[in-house]
């Protein structure tokens, strides 16, 4: 059986990906990376961008004011899910291994693109193949 990481803020997938285990989900950067460090890079990552509500906040805002957003990653206090995917990448360099199936789920249509273009550029310099794609999974959503 596969393993599986979700990083999502408040949503947890419903459903199993059938030959994977149950879901792991983590919430924010610490818990991705303590994830990471403990277990290792797991089969299968579905990334989220959002992972705080300032996050979130500045997309809407920016959209609503401007028609379209542009991620402003200087000025958030927390990070978000491009940050994890610098540290996945640097993991696996530092590690020397393979990074492994990733997806993204976010609802930020760029900041999903801006990890998936990430994850995928990466694996083109390491020879592997740029399946980074998206994709949505059933959920529910947890309450702050």
């Amino acid at each position: 059986m596969k393993t599986a990481l979700y990083l999502d803020d408040v949503r947890t997938p419903t459903e199993i990906i059938p030959g994977y285990h149950p879901w792991n989900v983590v919430r924010n950067y610490d818990e991705f990376v303590e994830h990471i460090k403990k277990f290792g890079i797991p089969d299968l990552i579905s990334f989220d961008h959002d992972l705080a509500d300032e996050h979130t906040n500045d997309y809407f805002n920016q959209v609503a004011l401007l028609g379209y957003q542009h991620p402003n990653y200087e000025s958030y206090k927390e990070k978000t899910g491009v940050d994890c995917a610098n540290f996945l990448v640097e993991y696996c360099q530092k590690m020397k291994v393979d990074l492994k199936q990733c997806c993204v789920h976010s609802h930020n249509p760029v900041g999903a693109k801006n990890i998936q273009d990430f994850l995928n550029g990466f694996k083109k310099h390491m020879g592997q193949e740029q399946d980074c794609f998206m994709m949505k999974h059933p959920f529910t959503i947890e309450k702050k």
